[in-house]
C-alpha cells in the first residue's frame, strides 16, 4: 500500500498510460474533425506545421450562434457550450443529418451523457474545437 508520500514506479506508469490514453483520443477526435471538414491545415500543403483551425462552414456557425448567445468571453463553460451547439448544428446542416435525429441526439446526450458511449467522443471533439478556437482568438488579440 501506498504511504501518498511521492509516487511509485506503478503510479508513473499508470499517470503516462493515461496521458497516452488522452493524447490518443484527442489525436482521435482531430482526425474525426478533420473527416468531417469541421476543422482543416491551415496550409493544406504543409502539414508539417500541424495548425489547425477551424473551417470557414463551421467558422459561419460559430459566429452565427455567438450572435444568438449571451456569452462571457472568459467563461469557459460558455465557449464549451458555443462549440457544442455549433457541432449539433453543422452536424444538421454540413453533414445533412436530419434536424430531428440532430435534436433527438442533443436531448439524449444532455440528459444521458454519461451513459452514451458517444458522449465521450462529443466531449472530445468539443475540447478540440474550443481549444482550435482559443488559439486563434488569442493570436487575433496578439
Amino acid at each position: 500500500m501506498s504511504s501518498g508520500k511521492g509516487s511509485t514506479s506503478s503510479d508513473k506508469s499508470d499517470s503516462e498510460g493515461d496521458k497516452d490514453t488522452n493524447t490518443q483520443k484527442m489525436a482521435s477526435a482531430i482526425e474525426d474533425l478533420l473527416h468531417m471538414e469541421a476543422i482543416k491545415f491551415m496550409d493544406v500543403h504543409d502539414r508539417e506545421s500541424n495548425k489547425a483551425v477551424l473551417s470557414s462552414s463551421f467558422a459561419i456557425i460559430v459566429s452565427n450562434v455567438i450572435t444568438g448567445m449571451n456569452l462571457k468571453e472568459d467563461n469557459n463553460d460558455d465557449m464549451m457550450q458555443l462549440m457544442y451547439f455549433s457541432l449539433l448544428i453543422y452536424m444538421n446542416e454540413h453533414l445533412k443529418l436530419p434536424k430531428a435525429l440532430t435534436m433527438a441526439f442533443g436531448n439524449d446526450l444532455e440528459k444521458h451523457r454519461d451513459e452514451m458511449e458517444c458522449g465521450e467522443l462529443i466531449s472530445n471533439y468539443v475540447t478540440v474545437l474550443h481549444n482550435i478556437f482559443s488559439s486563434v482568438k488569442k493570436e487575433m488579440k496578439g
